[in-house]
């Protein structure tokens, strides 16, 4: 078995699995309903071990993710660090409630945070809401259960603390 893990490294691996599945090149009838991979392992790790993963986890980790998909700079980097606050806000109710109800607040979360997004990118770039912003939440609540065992299954299976 595996010693005791500070769990640095296997954050940082997971969070680098999910930026390079987001960066992927998708067929366009999957990348409609695309999930944030990397907001919610980040949403995952800020909820399991918030006393790891903080605020400024979320801020650079916006930062390399603003690089790595050429969007404004310091855009996802407001949007993950947000993401984090409020993960450790609630961290202690979200870790006692059954998944599928952790799905119905990410669902409202991730609502809330594309709000925001769409709302700064239509100062910048004009862009418009279309139903398709509404699937990608929709799709990230539903993955959510799977994200979260996946994860957690490797935070056990690597005794990350």
């Amino acid at each position: 078995m595996h010693a005791k893990s500070s769990g640095g490294t296997i954050i940082g691996l997971t969070l680098f699995f999910s930026m390079a599945l987001s960066i992927a090149p998708w067929p366009d009838h999957l990348a409609i309903l695309m999930p944030s991979w990397t907001l919610l392992t980040l949403i995952y790790w800020s909820i399991a071990l918030p006393h790891k993963v903080s605020i400024l986890t979320g801020f650079s980790t916006g930062l390399l993710f603003d690089v790595l998909t050429g969007s404004l700079l310091g855009q996802n980097a407001l949007i993950f660090s947000t993401a984090s606050f409020f993960s450790h806000s609630l961290y202690s109710r979200l870790r006692n409630y059954p998944v599928w109800q952790q799905s119905t607040l990410i669902l409202m979360f991730l609502g809330c945070i594309k709000l925001l997004s769409l709302w700064l990118n239509h100062f910048i770039v004009h862009i418009e809401y279309t139903y398709q912003h509404g699937l990608q939440v929709l799709f990230s609540a539903l993955v959510w259960p799977a994200i979260f065992a996946v994860l957690r299954l490797i935070r056990r299976h690597f005794k990350v603390q």
